[in-house]
């Protein structure tokens, strides 16, 4: 028997729709908190990258004592200027080299404010490290060295993985 007025919905039209539009409320917030976990990380990055162009550059406005900067960390104590002691003398790659004074309070500068930059991105576990080698061949009169400037935290994620960001640039004095 089929009624004259049929109009509207049935009770199944509406659940099937009701059932495909939950669906798809529910992939838009699983993208939500994909997003906003990939605009956490992506803004970390951002940061950490800013912090080791920083002394990429103040490495590269002291090229002549490029060499000097080798070994600087940042983590635990860190070598800037511990407990008030100068910064140590060259590492062996530079028995020849030495650092006047004024140079020495330069790179322990560069040293401590670089430190600060990096404790000041509030990363978890976050360290810069800074390793300075020479370009072979090496010799007393020897000036090009490579640079590589590292920095290492923890994402914030649950599981907390390990991040890294490096840069790596050759240097040679004018």
């Amino acid at each position: 028997m089929r009624l004259e007025n049929d109009k509207g919905f049935t009770l199944m039209e509406v659940m099937v729709s009701a059932t495909v539009l939950a669906v798809g409320v529910l992939g838009m917030a699983a993208m939500q908190g994909m997003s906003f976990t990939k605009n956490v990380d992506a803004n970390d990055l951002s940061i950490v990258t800013n912090v080791a162009s920083d002394m990429m550059e103040r490495i590269q406005n002291n090229r002549r004592y490029a060499w000097a900067y080798n070994n600087l960390q940042t983590a635990g104590a860190g070598n800037c200027l511990a407990g008030g002691m100068p910064a140590p003398p060259p590492p062996s790659p530079f028995p020849w080299k030495t650092l006047s004074t004024a140079t020495t309070r330069a790179v322990q500068g560069d040293c401590t404010q670089w430190r600060t930059l990096v404790n000041a991105t509030n990363l978890l576990n976050v360290q810069g490290v800074v390793q300075v080698t020479p370009v072979l061949p090496i010799s007393s009169t020897s000036a090009a060295v490579q640079v590589n400037v590292q920095i290492q935290w923890n994402d914030r994620s649950a599981g907390q993985r390990l991040r890294t960001v490096a840069f790596q640039t050759q240097i040679v004095p004018e």
